[in-house]
């Protein structure tokens, strides 16, 4: 994470806790070395929320009863168009291959997997535009080092299948 080293006259030193830099900015006050600081963390920290997300989504899903889900995008892929199949009625059963097991499932049993794969997809992407939007909305160092993109992507996880889940019941 970019941070401000020292301020100098005119400028603000910046340096990074991950990597060996420092790097001097025209700065005329606190306010714009802020934003300066504040211009360099921003993109990182939205590209490691984005790794972190498609980290979550394509990594597999445990469903009730401990069948474990492939959720890489061919495996999501190959899981809808199984879905819509049952769904259209074009077979009456399939062979689904989940990271543990096979299971031979027919429409009624691929309801709930299909739905499961849909609220893990939707609370990745809304976890994240959650986070993003504190990642833009951070307008000084000292909050954007308040951001854990991790916690903060789970917790809105939680809060995204909750949402879906509770609404259902």
């Amino acid at each position: 994470m970019y941070y401000i080293h020292a301020m100098t006259d005119g400028g603000v030193m910046v340096s990074n806790t991950d990597v060996p830099y420092m790097a001097e900015f025209p700065a005329e006050n606190q306010q714009v070395a802020d934003q300066v600081v504040v211009g360099l963390n921003q993109p990182v920290m939205l590209a490691e929320l984005a790794t972190y997300r498609l980290m979550i989504e394509t990594g597999g899903l445990e469903l009730d009863g401990g069948m474990r889900l492939l959720t890489d995008r061919q495996s999501q892929a190959q899981l809808n168009i199984a879905y819509a199949d049952l769904k259209n009625g074009l077979i009456p059963d399939t062979d689904l291959k989940a990271d543990n097991s096979w299971e031979v499932v027919n429409l009624e049993q691929m309801q709930p997997i299909a739905k499961a794969l849909a609220v893990h997809r939707r609370a990745c992407f809304r976890a994240e535009r959650v986070v993003t939007t504190a990642i833009q909305n951070a307008d000084t160092p000292a909050l954007q080092v308040d951001i854990n993109i991790q916690a903060d992507f789970m917790t809105a996880y939680q809060v995204a299948v909750a949402e879906v889940t509770d609404a259902a019941q």
